[in-house]
């Protein structure tokens, strides 16, 4: 029951949405015949009994439409005519082989509507004979060719050299075992007719729908030969069918023609992170599907805009040659290439050529204001000197790096401060110098030496007493007198010393 829902809600889009619902390679769907009658084979000369249909007919009902008899009438009507391209003139949508196109298209989605509502009758219908089937193949097509050249047969061998000619290789081991084991009871006559008709129908489904595909294609040179170059003839038919015509497809912003045709994803509880939910048919051009997926969204956007105008040109009948399709097929190319190109390195720059001419010399009082803030100190000046052959002191042995002092040393350790400036000086009015009169060196009146002690009481006291007094103790050990040599006699008496010649 969970298949057959899922099978229900899956949106159409063509064989390649059947594709994704096997577990077997890509390329085995491939390996079919392109007629839709390679499957029968196996009932060539086989006559069954005419059985109730009616519950089959009236579940499909799209074979016996009359839009379906019509499509297939003019197409068998228009293929057999060769098309002259001095046809291609006034409005497009006056041709009447555009009519048919867009119908056509129409018709396509209809036809794989009804192969799964057939191929679900067919699965609920041959269940009783061969139950596991629907488990080991899950390709409408392939089930009805399986079921058309087994149908009632229980030899192993038959099978095997039936199904052979037109499933690959693990499929068909896959099949023999699971007939092998199978434990299905044999169909009634009434049963087979019905299971056969339903293949039968399920194979002229496919056959119309390509024959449809292949008439569409031959035409869409000359009803849109800009949009044929550019995407292909099958991937333009499919975009114009999806977009209700070449009209409508002219009038949608390249934003949305990159979306028309997307697959709706079934929501089965699984991770989606993965899931390219806006992918529509231009995704599926060979210039997209060929480039990594981190450089698929910008060259779509790229094809996208470039639809867009080809879908106007055509739709306005200008370049009918389809001069202006290779021209943007060209610039699409060119642009995913320069796309997928690795970033430019950095490159290595010369440094300029110096300037060998004089330097602007500039003067003024605020440039030498600048300059005067910004010069070099003495203390910095005297630091990087050195006397030669001196050894110069060093600082900073506590931290690990040391730091010469050079001659700085010598100097003083007064720190260079900024000279006043004697004409910002406040001074005193030269009027008002007279009044204030010099300062003298003489001792004010108001000094004294009258001392008041706790035991005498008013005492006189010499003023230079306790200067003496402190010269006398520190005269002890503190003095600088040296010591005098005492006076030789002879030298002393200042006399010269007398010497005494001996004759020899």
């Amino acid at each position: 029951m969970d298949e057959d829902l899922l099978l229900d809600l899956e949106e159409l889009g063509g064989d390649d949405d059947f594709d994704e619902l096997q577990d077997v390679k890509e390329e085995d769907a491939t390996t079919f015949g392109n007629d839709g009658e390679q499957g029968m084979g196996g009932m060539d000369g086989v006559e069954y009994a005419a059985g109730d249909v009616d519950e089959l007919h009236s579940t499909a009902k799209l074979t016996s439409s009359k839009l379906y008899k019509d499509v297939l009438e003019k197409i068998a009507q228009f293929g057999g005519k060769e098309r002259n391209p001095g046809q291609n003139f006034g409005p497009v949508e006056e041709d009447p082989e555009y009519r048919l196109i867009v119908s056509s298209n129409n018709l396509t989605a209809e036809i794989d509507n009804e192969i799964l509502i057939v191929y679900k009758f067919l699965r609920d219908h041959y269940a009783p004979r061969f139950v596991e089937l629907e488990s080991l193949v899950v390709h409408p097509l392939d089930y009805a060719r399986i079921v058309s050249v087994v149908g009632n047969e229980m030899d192993v061998a038959t099978v095997d050299a039936r199904i052979k000619a037109f499933l690959p290789t693990p499929i068909v081991m896959s099949v023999t075992i699971a007939v092998s084991q199978n434990k299905g009871r044999p169909l009634s006559d009434t049963e087979l007719a019905t299971v056969m008709s339903s293949c039968s129908m399920i194979l002229e489904l496919d056959a119309s729908k390509r024959k449809i595909q292949e008439y569409v294609e031959s035409r869409m040179n000359f009803i849109a030969p800009n949009l044929s170059i550019l995407l292909g003839s099958n991937l333009a038919a499919k975009l114009m069918g999806v977009a209700g015509g070449l009209k409508s497809l002219s009038v949608i912003p390249a934003c949305n023609i990159i979306i028309l045709g997307k697959t709706a994803k079934m929501n089965m509880g699984l991770s989606s992170a993965t899931d390219n939910k806006n992918e529509g048919l231009v995704y599926q051009h060979e210039m997209i599907a060929t480039i990594p997926q981190e450089f698929k969204r910008k060259a779509a956007r790229v094809l996208s805009a470039k639809v867009c105008l080809a879908a106007r040109m055509d739709h306005n009948r200008a370049s009918p040659d389809g001069s202006h399709g290779v021209k943007l097929r060209e610039d699409v190319q060119e642009k995913i290439t320069q796309s997928q190109r690795p970033p430019p390195g950095k490159s290595v720059k010369a440094l300029p050529i110096p300037d060998e001419g004089p330097k602007k010399r500039r003067a003024g009082k605020k440039f030498r204001a600048e300059k005067d803030r910004t010069k070099q100190s003495d203390i910095s000046k005297a630091a990087n000197r050195m006397s030669f052959g001196v050894a110069e002191e060093e600082i900073g042995y506590e931290s690990g790096s040391t730091r010469g002092l050079g001659l700085f040393k010598a100097e003083t350790g007064k720190v260079r401060a900024a000279p006043a400036d004697t004409r910002q000086k406040v001074g005193m009015a030269k009027k008002h110098q007279k009044n204030w009169g010099s300062q003298s060196g003489a001792m004010s009146g108001l000094a004294s030496s009258v001392a008041f002690t706790p035991v005498k009481g008013i005492e006189l006291e010499n003023p230079e007493a306790a200067a003496m007094r402190a010269q006398a103790s520190a005269g002890k050990y503190f003095s600088t007198a040296t010591f005098k040599r005492p006076a030789d006699p002879e030298i002393g008496s200042g006399r010269p010393k007398k010497t005494v010649k001996t004759e020899p």
